[in-house]
């Protein structure tokens, strides 16, 4: 999967040139694309997408979130959360109600069927950062876990 994308950028001669491999942005957007395809083809056989996957876990965590503390949460814009609620919705992993001070707000509370949906994607994805940081001891993975989240800080002071 991520693998094949890598292998194939090489085979084609698509190697960077040498003042972009100095810049960390550069290893940053790459290693995200590579991440990013892995996922996807991961999460095709689910019939869902990394940010369907995100929403879901979303709301499984957070039973009663509204679309608009997702959106705050994940840094989506709101009108691109429609249609993923919409697919969610349509497989049966959610149900809406309405807040009992705001009736103009959805509360979004998770199904049976939604938190083992989301518990099998994280799988799917979990293994497949597996593949993709297998020349990474735990250790190594953790620290790279630390350093990037200190680059895109969740407050968006970094």
């Amino acid at each position: 999967m991520a693998g094949e994308f890598l292998k194939k950028a090489q085979e084609t001669g698509a190697e960077s040139p040498l003042q972009l491999r100095d810049l960390i942005g550069y290893h940053l957007k790459r290693a995200s694309a590579w991440d990013l395809h892995g996922a996807n083809a991961a999460l095709e056989a689910a019939g869902l997408r990394t940010v369907s996957m995100s929403v879901l876990l979303t709301i499984t965590e957070r039973p009663g979130v509204s679309a608009a503390e997702i959106c705050r949460s994940l840094r989506m814009q709101r009108a691109n959360i429609v249609a993923v609620l919409a697919e969610l919705e349509s497989r049966g992993l959610f149900l809406r109600e309405a807040d009992p001070e705001d009736n103009r707000v959805q509360r979004l509370f998770p199904t049976a069927k939604g938190r083992e949906e989301a518990q099998r994607m994280l799988g799917l994805i979990r293994a497949h950062e597996d593949r993709m940081l297998a020349g990474l001891t735990l250790a190594e993975r953790d620290e790279l876990r630390r350093m990037l989240a200190i680059i895109w800080r969740e407050d968006g002071e970094g």
